[in-house]
């Protein structure tokens, strides 16, 4: 018994959450694009956000959730002359991935986690599913308490069965990127954007010519193949940034840039600011 529980201990203790806590973002505020490996929650209390995912905007009211999958394309925006709040979480998809694919076919959230063809949810959510999500953002800011990361990993699993039921009960959108050859392309990129790879990289793992990866791309991703590459390098860049001693210059090698110059160009096009100005706010707000 003591094994199990410490083996239980250690499996908690592991930071499965990368961050949890209320935003509040004024009329006029836009972020993105840009996108990242971590699955994202977005619970609105107050007002109302544009969230494009893909190139398809969707406004999320008050009252209503949306989970971003991993590695979709993604901005905010708040239209409105009203300030939205609203509860997010970024949490690592891989702990949540059971071995047995029984376990996710019938785990419906888990399901969704596992199909490369997931790119969100939306749908209304209840007071039971609001609570779980608020009692994370409250142990994930509260370091103070003892196991406060072991807490809010455990609501994390709460969390997974109450988006299962609200999924399979509510009135839901469900947006899928249906083309193997845009899924591959997609895979490729994410597990070689440290290097310098371009369009004929892309279409060399496609086994298809780069004019037909460019169509199939932007009919179901929305965007070119070269603005997914940059707008996944940024969002590595960003995480190299907020959780490493790298420099720039460093950074640029790293993700394959020519030049530092380069970088801070393609930064600044998909994030807003430089390099330089994103390392002075160490922000983990994405």
């Amino acid at each position: 018994m003591k094994g199990a529980v410490e083996f239980l201990y250690h499996e908690l203790e592991q930071n499965m959450i990368y961050n949890a806590f209320q935003r509040t973002l004024k009329p006029g505020y836009f972020f993105g694009p840009h996108c990242h490996k971590n699955i994202e929650i977005c619970l609105m209390k107050e007002g109302e956000c544009d969230i494009t995912v893909n190139g398809e905007v969707i406004t999320v009211h008050k009252g209503e959730l949306m989970v971003i999958f991993s590695h979709m394309i993604h901005s905010f925006h708040v239209k409105s002359d009203q300030t939205a709040v609203f509860l997010q979480i970024h949490f690592s998809p891989e702990s949540l991935i059971a071995t047995d694919p029984k376990v996710n076919e019938n785990i419906k959230f888990l399901h969704y986690l596992t199909d490369a063809h997931s790119a969100y949810t939306f749908h209304s959510f209840t007071d039971q599913l609001l609570s779980c999500v608020e009692r994370i953002c409250e142990e994930m800011n509260n370091e103070a308490e003892m196991h406060h990361v072991s807490l809010a990993n455990i609501y994390i699993y709460e969390l997974l069965f109450l988006l299962s039921r609200e999924i399979e009960q509510s009135a839901r959108k469900m947006f899928s990127v249906n083309n193997p050859i845009a899924i591959r392309a997609i895979h490729f990129i994410n597990q070689n954007m440290e290097s310098n790879i371009a369009l004929e990289d892309v279409a060399q793992n496609c086994n298809i010519t780069t004019r037909y990866l460019s169509k199939i791309f932007k009919k179901y991703v929305n965007i070119t193949v070269k603005d997914y590459i940059c707008i996944a390098k940024v969002d590595k860049a960003m995480n190299y940034i907020c959780n490493t001693e790298f420099s720039i210059t460093e950074i640029s090698s790293k993700l394959g840039f020519s030049s530092a110059q380069y970088f801070s160009t393609v930064f600044k096009k998909y994030s807003g600011v430089t390099p330089k100005e994103f390392k002075t706010l160490r922000t983990k707000d994405i």
